[in-house]
């Protein structure tokens, strides 16, 4: 089944349990609600569609500008390998572009840097690492 790229948020249901199976929301522990509010507040979004199944999303966070970060980037774990996180992200990339920004930025799960990496993102350097900080 050929894969839809659509630019609408897709319902909270089915975004919630995309959202869940990535697994990162154990620490989190956001609603339904809450993740759906959190998605809506983006920059731009994109959803992956095979037939009516949401099986992969990502969204951009930005001062529109010259800074925006890659957030979310999720794809159903049975639909990895198919192309599909790289339309999503290419999708994202071209948005991004088209609109001028000039630094893209994101992190990513353990184990996807060298998809990041295929799809022209560069690690940062150790000396100059990303920092977090978790806020309960």
């Amino acid at each position: 089944m050929k894969l839809e790229l659509r630019i609408d948020l897709p319902p909270p249901d089915q975004l919630f349990a995309l959202f869940e199976s990535t697994g990162w929301n154990e620490r989190r522990q956001l609603s339904e609600a809450q993740v759906h509010q959190a998605m809506s507040q983006s920059w731009y979004t994109v959803s992956a569609y095979r037939g009516n199944d949401l099986v992969g999303f990502g969204r951009l966070v930005s001062d529109g500008i010259y800074q925006c970060f890659v957030c979310d980037m999720i794809v159903l774990p049975t639909h990895q390998g198919q192309g599909i996180g790289q339309a999503v992200l290419e999708h994202l990339v071209a948005y991004a572009q088209s609109s001028g920004i000039k630094w893209l930025q994101l992190t990513c799960a353990t184990g996807k840097q060298g998809f990041y990496e295929t799809m022209g993102f560069t690690p940062r350097p150790a000396d100059a690492p990303g920092m977090e900080r978790w806020l309960d």
